[in-house]
């Protein structure tokens, strides 16, 4: 019996696909614990808020709204994204009933979903082997896991839209005509986009100009302007419904675009030269992304560059309809990355990390077609591009695959000071079951010097995001005499840390600190070398 090619292809992208969620699940595959920077900390805090209560709300509870009050600008103390996706991230945690593996795991589908976009877009314009090999690039882009990793979840999955909204309108516009208009697919594009609005505001934003240089290449193309009113009207209606589901959030979108994210965004001088160069300069992101993340070399590698120039070389010079597309995508992704040019600096450095989505397909047709340059007899020309294409394959996997295995591994954010431990996370699961939820917690134990601070800090937010309570270093509280006589303060004493730090003095006086100042105090927690105690009543 004869294999059908189609079911074939899927199976190498479905075997593909699955390593890609095996590769990027990694931190999570022993540990089973949360990580990752403050973003992550907010979408996990978020999600699981919901799966624990069992309910939605509209106020954000007191250990979210301390850190995240203000930024809904349009109304502050209220969720700063649309819901969906965190109550997806909710749903799956009470269906599992699991509060971290969950969570994790979806996140990773979700994450990684812009491979399947990708690869079924490039796959319906360019065929199989372009596809498959654009997606085996993305999953080594550390310019997709970095983000990933560092909590940046809503982006990384609304990036899986662009690709779908850039290829529905595309349909659109392809197949209209006064003969036969057929809107479907302009109507998906408002579906689509309505659904990446409630996502990520920026990649939103991706979205759109992508729309609009695509329209703007293939009328100059078909050397017509292709409109319709009642078309037009009726996708606009379609967005407009899924625009006001949540209006507290979708109308902060107006307020996250004026303006910069940040004050170092804001006040970066504006230089021209940028125009000829893709990325942006590290320095001015110094201390919160690694100037790693703005080198070709280290996050696409610098043997794809001559493929990709030849890539975009070939499409510019034969300039079919599919491959205006991958053009107009381009260049639309180009004006993202300058928009500071025209004083829009919002999460200007997060766009580049949808460079791989556009680089990756380029580059792998200029691989594939790299062998068409060469005039050959009979089928040598076949052959040709099968050996290019198992060379592109064993450069991705000697290559990319090995670099991003030193920053995507089992070891990724197992880190001692920032991260969770075992004991710290069954001490916060016991904060959420025992105290009400009204009393916050106190902590000592945990390093708090200026050296140090910056990487602790999230062990305090995480057993916040966890226990579902305020939590403050004892030693940066202002009122600490008022703490210690109030019941709406429990105090939490954390020595995990102390014998492999070897650090005696801290045990000491942390010992002094129960017998004299705790007196008054009732142990009511006392496991894994962590004690929490609560005023005496």
């Amino acid at each position: 019996m004869k294999l059908n090619k189609n079911y074939i292809q899927t199976f190498i992208f479905i075997l593909v696909y699955l390593f890609a969620i095996y590769f990027w699940s990694q931190p999570y595959q022993e540990r089973k614990l949360p990580y990752g920077e403050y973003d992550a900390m907010s979408h996990f805090e978020v999600a699981d808020y919901m799966a624990y209560n069992d309910k939605s709300f509209q106020k954000l509870p007191p250990y979210i709204d301390l850190r995240y009050g203000l930024d809904n600008k349009f109304k502050p103390h209220t969720l700063w994204y649309p819901p969906p996706f965190h109550t997806s991230l909710g749903i799956i945690e009470v269906i599992a009933g699991d509060r971290v593996i969950p969570i994790f795991l979806l996140n990773t589908i979700m994450s990684t979903f812009v491979i399947i976009s990708v690869y079924f877009v490039v796959n319906s314009l360019f065929g199989f082997l372009p596809a498959i090999l654009s997606a085996l690039l993305i999953i080594f882009s550390p310019r997709d896991f970095m983000p990933y990793l560092w909590g940046q979840w809503p982006e990384r999955f609304a990036y899986a839209f662009v690709p779908i909204i850039l290829y529905c309108f595309y349909k659109y516009l392809i197949n209209y005509s006064k003969e036969d208009k057929k809107p479907t697919y302009l109507y998906l594009t408002a579906l689509f986009l309505g659904i990446n609005l409630l996502v990520h505001p920026l990649v939103f934003f991706h979205s759109i100009l992508g729309i609009a240089v695509l329209y703007v290449f293939l009328a100059i193309k078909k050397k017509k302007i292709i409109f319709n009113w009642k078309h037009s009207l009726i996708a606009a209606i379609i967005f407009l419904v899924i625009f006001l589901l949540f209006p507290y959030q979708t109308f902060n979108v107006f307020s996250s675009l004026v303006g910069p994210s940040s004050d170092t965004e804001g006040k970066k001088s504006i230089d021209l030269l940028r125009l000829f160069q893709w990325s942006l300069n590290p320095s001015d992101y110094a201390g919160s992304v690694p100037p790693s993340y703005f080198s070709f070399r280290e996050m696409h590698g610098l043997w794809t560059l001559p493929f990709l120039l030849i890539g975009i070389i070939f499409l510019v010079l034969r300039r079919e309809e599919r491959d205006v597309f991958l053009i107009a995508w381009l260049v639309s992704l180009y004006i993202a990355l300058h928009r500071d040019i025209f004083g829009i600096t919002f999460f200007l450095h997060r766009s580049l990390s949808a460079t791989a989505h556009i680089f990756a397909p380029l580059t792998a047709i200029g691989a594939v077609y790299l062998a068409n340059a060469v005039k050959l007899p009979s089928n040598y020309n076949k052959y040709l591009k099968y050996m290019i294409a198992a060379v592109f394959v064993y450069l991705a996997l000697s290559i990319n695959m090995a670099s991003a295995s030193k920053m995507l591994n089992k070891n990724t954010y197992n880190d001692f000071f920032g991260t969770l431990n075992q004991e710290e996370y069954e001490a916060a699961q016991w904060v959420l079951e025992n105290v009400p939820q009204s009393v916050n917690v106190t902590v000592l134990g945990i390093p708090y010097q200026s050296n140090v601070l910056s990487v602790t800090s999230k062990k305090i937010r995480w057993f916040a995001a966890v226990s579902q309570h305020v939590t403050r270093f004892y030693y940066y509280l202002e009122n600490k005499e008022e703490v210690l006589k109030s019941k709406e303060w429990y105090v939490m004493l954390d020595y995990t840390m102390l014998p492999a730090l070897k650090d005696v003095e801290t045990f000491n006086n942390m010992q002094k600190f129960e017998s004299e100042a705790l007196a008054n105090h009732t142990l009511a927690y006392n496991k894994n070398n962590i004690r929490v105690y609560k005023l005496a009543k």
